[in-house]
This record gives structure tokens, C-alpha cells and sequence, in this order.
């Protein structure tokens, strides 16, 4: 063989010797928010998940996206404004954001004994399916991870399984959800809760700032408590360097 056919050989052996493997990470916004609403520690609901969905990651994966679903509370202003200073965080570290809407609906309410208004979240179970589905047909994704402790979500993971049985599907749990979890976990390859602790090391902090030292997103007050010890930014390109970008 010619020395120039075994230099090139080399070079594609070297190379497919170093190919990362494509992560995508999925996450339910409501379902992991009540987890962390039921843990009483609103400072953990600054979540810069990009980072979050870094601490799973394999020797030989990238993390080739994170995806969040979420609605707007649109009737309670001061929800409101938190949440969108929150997409504007994860939006400015790279998180796509997929945001649907509320129904309102009229139920009968057994606490009050009379017809309540209700708001039901809409098409984020049908929006977290056919996109992890979609993703996975189109761009070579190597391992699916998805944070949630939903059950809808079994006949999801059951159809990646079986369209593309050399793909690996993890569950991530959002904290105190692992039992609740147990049937969507079984028909994954593997699965584990995520902790207080792990959350606790993925805050944003108070100020986020991109590389040109421009404040992009502002913790609000009810999450900064006893939080920063000191640390008031971190510039997005120090953020993304970690992260492998």
C-alpha cells in the first residue's frame, strides 16, 4: 500500500478513534419545577440546565443539545415575568426553548363544593414525543436523556427503543419522583434520581452575562437567599467552555 494511503488511513482511524458521541437531553419544565417547588428551596429554581445536563454525560459523549418544555402562566403576572427572565437565562447559554400554552377550563372542585376555572397545561406531553422522535430520525443522535418522572411518556421511550434499538434512553428523575417514576424507568436502559445536591452545584448565578460583559438575565428576588457566597456573574463563554463548546 502506498505510504500517502497509509498516512490517510491513519488519519481516519485517529478520528473516528476521537468521535464523541451526540447526548441530547429533554427536559419536562412543569414537572421538574413542582419536584423542586416541593422541596422548599426556591434558590434551586435558578437551574442553568445546560450545565445540569452536562453532569451526565459519558467519557466519549457531547452534549448536543438541551431541550425545555414549558408554558406561560400568562394570568399571574409575577410567575409570568420570573419564568421569562428564566427562558431569557437558558436561552443565552444555549437551551431551546419550547413553550406552549394553558387551557382554561371549567371543572367542578371538590374543596369549594362548586364550578372552579381551571388551567391545563397543553402539548407539551405530544411536543417532548414527536420531537425526541423527530431528533432522533434526523440528526445521529447516540443517547436520548430525558428529565421527567411522567408516565406519558412510556409509549415515547418504547417507540425509540424499537425504531432504534442501537440508540441508549436514560431517565432522569426529578428529586423525590423516583417511585412515581418506576414504570417510565423500566423501559429505559437506565435511570437515576436527580438530588438536591447535584441541582445545588448547576445554579445560575445572580447575574448572567454574556462575553461582552452585557447582563442578559437577572436572578429574581425570591430565588437569590444565602445563595452566590460572593460570585454576583459568570460570563457565557466561561459558562460554554466548561460545557464543552
Amino acid at each position: 500500500m502506498p505510504r500517502s494511503r497509509i498516512v490517510k488511513s491513519a488519519k481516519y482511524a485517529v478520528a473516528a478513534l476521537y468521535q464523541m458521541n451526540k447526548t441530547a437531553f429533554y427536559v419536562d419544565g412543569f414537572n421538574l419545577y413542582h419536584a423542586i417547588d416541593a422541596l422548599h428551596n426556591d434558590r434551586l429554581k435558578w437551574l442553568d440546565l445546560w450545565k445540569l445536563a452536562s453532569t451526565f454525560l459519558r467519557a466519549d459523549e457531547e452534549l448536543d443539545r438541551v431541550v425545555y418544555f414549558t408554558a406561560l402562566m400568562k394570568w399571574d403576572h409575577q410567575k409570568l415575568m420570573r419564568h421569562k427572565e428564566y427562558l431569557r437565562a437558558l436561552e443565552s447559554v444555549g437551551v431551546e426553548c419550547i413553550v406552549s400554552e394553558f387551557q382554561k377550563s371549567t371543572r367542578h372542585c371538590k374543596e369549594q363544593q362548586r364550578h372552579c376555572e381551571f388551567h391545563g397545561e397543553k402539548k407539551t406531553d405530544v411536543g417532548i414525543a414527536t420531537r425526541i422522535l423527530c431528533d432522533c430520525f434526523a440528526d445521529g443522535i447516540s443517547r436520548v436523556i430525558l428529565l421527567t418522572a411522567d408516565s406519558d411518556q412510556v409509549p415515547t421511550i418504547a417507540a425509540v427503543r424499537g425504531v432504534f434499538p442501537q440508540l441508549s434512553v436514560s431517565i432522569a428523575c426529578p428529586p423525590g419522583r423516583g417511585k412515581i417514576a418506576r414504570e417510565l424507568c423500566s423501559v429505559a436502559h437506565d435511570h437515576r434520581e436527580v438530588t438536591p445536591g447535584r441541582l445545588d452545584q448547576c445554579l445560575f448565578p445572580r447575574n448572567v452575562v454574556n462575553s461582552s460583559g452585557k447582563v442578559v438575565a437577572r436572578s429574581p428576588a425570591k430565588y437569590q437567599p444565602n445563595r452566590l457566597g460572593g460570585q454576583a456573574s459568570i460570563s457565557i463563554k466561561s459558562l460554554h467552555g466548561a460545557a464543552g463548546f
